[in-house]
């Protein structure tokens, strides 16, 4: 992995001890040296020592690491260190197991956001370099439908706009919807990232 690589691209990181995803974030550089990406402070709610996994979305793919948070914060950054590093195959379709719940903001009719006055709740299965599974309640969605959904993770709402390609009837009051994420932007709620 290169500096040019990995400067901001996108990093889930998971708590191995609970398996809870820590933070979903960009990289703000990278050192080949040690090994470790640096992120914004503002990323983690609690700064103490973390053994992590992470997924690293390139431009040429995923990678899977294990390493370790220290918790140090300098200049507003913390340091990630990454241990051994493995590419992943496939990147569109390596899926990752991700349960985060969300809310559906607003639709989109004619290329224009239509705001929900009640948003529509979600709960994440897992998620790709370019799509999630979600399950929500059944007759939700049909395929085709845009539409903005809204991620809590942590201090960030992750905002995602996504697409409906594909749905599959879970029970009689839920189904799962496969979508195509289109876009993708942090709010970081503590500050400058």
């Amino acid at each position: 992995m290169t500096e040019g690589e990995l400067k901001n691209r996108r990093i889930i990181i998971k708590d191995i001890e609970n398996n809870r995803v820590i933070a979903d974030t960009q990289i703000i550089r990278y050192n080949s040296s040690v090994n470790s990406v640096m992120i914004s402070a503002a990323s983690f709610q609690e700064k103490k020592f973390y053994n992590i996994s992470a997924i690293i979305f390139t431009e040429k793919g995923l990678y899977e690491s294990s390493g370790t948070i220290r918790g140090t914060v300098t200049g507003n950054e913390i340091e990630v260190f990454l241990g051994k590093s493995k590419e992943k195959e496939d990147r569109a379709k390596t899926r990752y197991p991700i349960s985060l719940e969300g809310n559906v903001k607003g639709i989109y009719i004619d290329n224009k956001e239509v705001s929900l006055h009640r948003g529509i709740h979600i709960e994440t299965v897992n998620m790709s370099a370019n799509g999630i599974l979600m399950k929500a309640d059944a007759g939700s969605f049909e395929v085709g439908e845009i539409f903005t959904l809204l991620l809590e993770m942590g201090k960030n709402t992750l905002e995602l706009q996504c697409e409906i390609v594909r749905i599959h009837k879970s029970d009689l009051l839920l189904e799962e919807y496969g979508c195509r994420i289109v876009e993708i932007q942090v709010d970081r709620k503590g500050g400058q990232a």
